[in-house]
């Protein structure tokens, strides 16, 4: 065979090796990329089935914290119209919790004595409801056994909160768990399953303060005067924070919404941020939102209650009184409401944060004010006090009362007598109208790492 024969004989073959290289590489190629695709939609999926596991757990938690609280209402209330909502408001809740606890991958009979006991707190407090509805009273025997089932849903309530606490917030994937076998249960329920025994500190939650999330109607009553320019607004912070440099106020945007604003950050001393929000109309100070910059203590809460007062009121026009305090950290929060002819008008609300460290205000909040504060025909209290008295609960040590204006649902305001009570330890506000001795709310303050919620 001739030398060029030889060449072209080597050229051919050497490209039958690089086609074959080349279909190899590609049918490596188009497997991979198959294998990361089900890889891919698996973990997809797997994601997507963990989202639902996780909104059902939290749901879950949700939904037995809301039902412990409000059979400790009813335990506080005289067992009229107010109870007969809690009751109802307390089935929907224990049938939510049993709707959550089935949508979780919980083995068959794994805590089938939880299961038994959330669906039995629906159908009581169902059956407890309809008698009331027939005006029919409870017994004694069937408020036993409701102090019972509040004792058993605080541990139910305390050891899902510790299971959170140790393995959700851990990162404890629920649907990875859920496919584990273990003998007959999977991993998810062997751990669960520690919610029958224990108990734990009650989740942390923001302070909060009596209806400071009161009833917020959708026409702004509170809010008058001329359109302000951004300039306008401007000077309004300024003469809240009087020492800040105008290169520290700065504009950063509009809000249209109920209340129209303009936005600004605000740079205090010692690179203290605070996000300030100014109405257009009448270029009111609506929100301010920040942190302290320490937990040190070099103003006492009444000073920054002084402060907070000067300021609702510089800003409103109206004299307030602090309705409620409290310290946390290195801060003061202070509710503050009007009051008139020795009521306290809680609808108008103002809540105020002060640093007690700076003594510099960081967190305000009048939305309330301006969307309720109008004028007034109030009215005169016609039930007679010493027979509201008689219906605040035996067992209840009364600590204060007084009268006030106070927000129910659907917008309406009635005149109630305020009661702050203590019980086992626990603080109470129970409110009692003042025109036909109905009760009309009842809020439990829940002592929490975070300062004080009323619920």
């Amino acid at each position: 065979m001739s030398a060029t024969a030889k060449i072209k004989k080597r050229n051919k073959a050497n490209r039958a090796l690089i086609i074959a290289l080349c279909i190899v590489s590609a049918l490596l190629i188009t497997t991979t990329i198959l294998w990361l695709t089900n890889m891919s939609k698996n973990n997809s999926m797997g994601l997507t089935i963990e989202g639902v596991y996780s909104r059902n757990f939290y749901d879950l938690v949700d939904n037995v914290n809301n039902t412990e609280v409000k059979l400790s209402k009813v335990l506080a209330s005289s067992y009229d119209s107010y109870s007969r909502k809690l009751l109802g408001e307390i089935s929907k809740n224990a049938n939510s919790a049993s709707y959550n606890l089935s949508n979780l991958p919980v083995s068959l009979n794994g805590i089938d004595e939880t299961k038994k006991f959330i669906n039995q707190v629906g159908g009581y407090t169902s059956t407890l409801c309809d008698k009331l509805d027939r005006g029919q009273t409870l017994t004694s025997a069937e408020l036993d056994t409701l102090e019972q089932i509040y004792e058993s849903m605080l541990i139910l309530k305390n050891n899902l909160s510790n299971f959170n606490d140790e393995y959700i917030m851990q990162g404890f994937n629920i649907f990875k768990n859920g496919n584990i076998l273990d003998g007959d249960y999977n991993n998810f329920t062997l751990k669960i399953q520690g919610i029958k025994s224990s108990s734990v500190e009650y989740p942390t939650m923001i302070y909060d303060g009596p209806f400071a999330d009161g009833q917020l109607n959708q026409e702004v009553k509170g809010l008058d005067g001329d359109l302000v320019s951004v300039d306008i607004a401007k000077q309004t912070i300024k003469k809240i924070y009087s020492y800040v440099a105008d290169e520290d106020i700065t504009y950063k945007s509009e809000t249209t919404g109920r209340f129209d604003t303009f936005d600004f950050e605000v740079e205090l001393n010692n690179n203290v941020m605070l996000y300030v929000q100014i109405t257009k109309t009448g270029g009111k100070l609506l929100t301010v939102s920040g942190y302290g910059d320490s937990n040190q203590k070099a103003t006492t809460l009444s000073d920054a209650i002084t402060k907070a007062k000067q300021i609702a009121k510089g800003q409103t026009g109206v004299t307030f009184d602090c309705v409620w305090s409290d310290v946390v950290g290195g801060d003061a929060y202070i509710n503050l409401a009007p009051v008139e002819n020795k009521i306290i008008l809680y609808p108008d609300l103002i809540k105020v944060k002060v640093d007690l460290n700076s003594g510099e205000m960081v967190g305000y909040s009048a939305s309330s004010f301006y969307t309720n504060h109008t004028s007034r025909s109030l009215q005169s209290a016609t039930y007679d006090k010493a027979n509201a008295d008689n219906k605040v609960p035996s067992g209840f040590v009364v600590e204060m009362s007084r009268l006030c204006l106070a927000p129910i649902e659907y917008g309406e305001e009635k005149l109630c007598y305020e009661y702050k009570c203590l019980k086992n330890d626990i603080t109470y506000y129970i409110y009692i109208n003042a025109q036909n001795g109905v009760t009309e709310n009842i809020l439990r303050v829940v002592e929490t790492n975070d300062g004080s919620k009323l619920m």
